[in-house]
């Protein structure tokens, strides 16, 4: 099992990042656990929402908001902006960009479940301006997980109008999409700095060794993200 994660996220103290396919399939959530047991993490601590490709965000601000949640049906959303430690939450992909956020001081981090109809949507503009609202000190950082990449995210028209004309590629007759450059320009539209945020190139659909691709096997297994903070 690999656990694909930023190193400077790790060093604030926040334990999280995306594992790899080894793992199993995610939607299991004993396979969860197993990976939360390994790491330490108590999976009791685990927060989970019901993914629906929205700009809709969960706010953690006490234990109460997360006990509260947890006596509750999964609810309705797609990322996740903790203002207190002691929980973490869990987002699934597929192909989607599982985005991580943190600010200087580790007090309140974020995670983001950006498929394109999300991206489309401004989840990751406003998944940082929620984490300012939330009281995010200093500078923000920001992490992409494995996710397609322009490579292989091939789309139409109806889709490519969707997202700025620098993140579309034409290419030999065909219309490509990059995640990537669009969820960095939103991010700095939101005040990031261009060198806060990191976008490494790890393609889910282009290396089946190591992640799950709904694009490419058309099957539903999914990789597990999440981020905690003791």
């Amino acid at each position: 099992m690999n656990i694909y994660a930023d190193n400077r996220m790790l060093s604030e103290g926040l334990i999280g990042g995306t594992v790899s396919r080894h793992a199993g399939d995610m939607r299991q959530t004993a396979n969860q656990n197993e990976v939360f047991g390994k790491l330490g993490i108590p999976q009791d601590k685990m927060l989970r929402f019901h993914q629906i490709h929205s700009d809709k965000i969960i706010r953690i601000a006490s234990d109460a908001d997360a006990l509260s949640l947890l006596s509750r049906p999964a609810q309705d959303a797609d990322a996740w902006i903790f203002s207190c430690g002691g929980w973490g939450g869990v987002i699934q992909t597929a192909d989607c960009v599982p985005l991580f956020l943190w600010d200087e001081t580790a007090n309140v981090f974020a995670l983001a479940h950006c498929g394109w109809r999300g991206v489309a949507a401004q989840l990751p503009y406003k998944t940082a301006l929620a984490m300012k609202e939330a009281g995010a000190q200093g500078l923000i950082y920001a992490w992409a997980g494995p996710h397609i990449q322009s490579c292989c995210f091939e789309v139409q028209e109806d889709v490519a109008r969707q997202f700025s004309v620098c993140s579309v590629i034409h290419k030999e007759g065909k219309i490509f999409v990059d995640l990537n450059a669009e969820i960095s320009l939103q991010l700095q539209l939101a005040g990031l700095t261009a060198a806060n945020l990191k976008t490494p190139y790890y393609c889910t659909c282009g290396d089946s060794e190591n992640f799950f691709s709904w694009r490419r096997d058309h099957i539903r297994q999914n990789l597990l993200s999440f981020i905690y903070k003791p």
